[in-house]
């Protein structure tokens, strides 16, 4: 779905959302973007970048955003793609990443005289998406926390909770430090007045804002799973210490259940054995069978 809309005196926002063949190469012609920039827009698993062409003065960002959806507890990392303009802003993104259109309206409505540049808005916006990614290290901190109340053994539906908590750490982690390169890539573009790309005071100190905020999410979800992985490793050595426990008793229980056969299969033999006389014979194989087992269980518990 392709819509433009003036936002502030001749500025220009468009949006296009769950982007077709026909709503790219209406933007291609209308802007003159290249084919790489085409081929990253159109690839649903970039890895966040930013390119800047000199000869049309067109600036791409490709930005991993988290998606949650509201029937789940588990999110989704998926990358929009932003062109910047002199004067017109064009977010292109899936259906599932509507926040992204929700936060730029707000920031839209926001904007008042003078002026703000395209590309001061789109820092904006990549500071509030960056929020998300705080909120949903908050929310697996909240559950790791709930992990670690477990009396003896971890349950199974534990034990999968932190296999998918682990799962999530793995994407967050890569989308985080694809985010980080991204700005990194920004802030070297802009960085001098005689780079191809140039940037107003304001917007370089807005860039060193955002990779401040961004590379702090870095080190958030870093820490989120080192803890988590700790955890598992914890969870393994009581499944470890468990598994021991259990074969150190089918062990013992083991020895002491191959007594009682030995003592009556040697006096079930038609010869003469000793005290296989008289009528309480049956009582001498008990004592012997009960000594053994309790000579058994003392080695066991003298040795550990």
């Amino acid at each position: 779905m392709y819509q433009e809309k003036v936002v502030l005196n001749g500025q220009h926002w468009i949006s296009v959302i769950d982007p077709k063949d026909e709503d790219i190469q209406q933007l291609k012609a209308k802007f003159h973007l290249t084919s790489k920039f085409q081929s990253y827009v159109q690839d649903a698993r970039e890895r966040s970048r930013f390119e800047y062409n000199d000869q049309t003065k067109t600036a791409m960002l490709i930005w991993q955003v988290i998606v949650k959806h509201e029937s789940m507890t588990e999110y989704q990392v998926i990358p929009v793609s932003f062109i910047v303009t002199e004067d017109t802003l064009i977010s292109i993104h899936p259906k599932n990443a509507s926040l992204v259109t929700q936060a730029l309206q707000a920031l839209f409505e926001q904007q008042g005289t003078p002026l703000t540049s395209m590309l001061r808005i789109l820092l904006q916006l990549l500071w509030r998406l960056n929020d998300h990614y705080m909120d949903q290290i908050d929310e697996i901190n909240i559950l790791r926390e709930a992990l670690t109340k477990f009396h003896n053994n971890p349950s199974n539906r534990q034990i999968k909770r932190l296999s998918s908590l682990s799962n999530q750490l793995v994407h967050l982690t890569t989308a985080i430090d694809n985010n980080v390169m991204a700005i990194q890539q920004i802030k070297i573009n802009g960085n001098d007045a005689t780079d191809e790309l140039v940037l107003t005071d304001k917007e370089r100190n807005l860039i060193a804002d955002v990779e401040v905020e961004t590379k702090q999410s870095q080190q958030m979800t870093q820490d989120t799973a080192e803890l988590v992985d700790r955890l598992s490793n914890t969870y393994n050595n009581l499944l470890n210490n468990t598994l021991n426990d259990t074969m150190r008793f089918l062990t013992i229980w083991s020895l002491i259940l191959a007594v009682p056969p030995i003592i009556s299969g040697f006096y079930g033999m038609n010869m003469h054995l000793p005290l296989a006389k008289g009528n309480f014979a049956w009582l001498g194989t008990i004592m012997m069978t009960a000594i053994l087992i309790i000579s058994i269980v003392y080695l066991v518990k003298k040795r550990k």
